[in-house]
């Protein structure tokens, strides 16, 4: 019998600006200089795939009066999420992003340079699995019902 393999966890860090950074700034010092502090260090223990998505406020207001007027009045309580970037982390086994984040370099290398860049106050964390339904523009994984 073949050995099950562990499905992907999607470990999801989500990140907000020090407001007193502007976003173009502010992504600009994401993609220039954290992710390059950070990747080796996430590598170096096992991390299987790291995403980064920014999320601008003009897309947020945008998709914001989308919700306003496209649900009909039904979206009360709707709201675009506040925070301004994702980290995603993919692995295997939990453990390695556990080592990751005991790691000195982590705090040296990466922590260490995040103050007035990152709101250090509020940081949402999300982690679990993810099953795709539509796959290169075809259904895949479930089967369509009519009703």
């Amino acid at each position: 019998m073949a050995e099950q393999q562990m499905p992907f966890l999607k470990v999801s860090v989500l990140h907000y600006r020090d407001k007193s950074r502007d976003e173009g700034e502010w992504m600009k010092w994401y993609l220039e200089e954290q992710i390059p502090r950070f990747v080796s260090v996430a590598h170096k223990h096992g991390i299987d795939r790291l995403e980064l998505y920014f999320t601008p406020s003009a897309f947020k207001e945008q998709f914001q009066s989308d919700l306003d007027t496209l649900k009909g009045g039904c979206a009360a309580g709707w709201n675009m999420a506040p925070y301004d970037a994702v980290v995603t982390y993919w692995v295997t086994d939990p453990q390695n992003v556990r080592n990751m984040l005991n790691d000195p370099d982590w705090n040296d290398k990466v922590v260490a340079f995040e103050k007035g860049w990152i709101d250090q106050t509020k940081v949402d964390v999300q982690i679990g699995t993810q099953k795709s339904f539509i796959e290169d523009g075809k259904i895949d994984n479930t089967v369509t019902k009519s009703y």
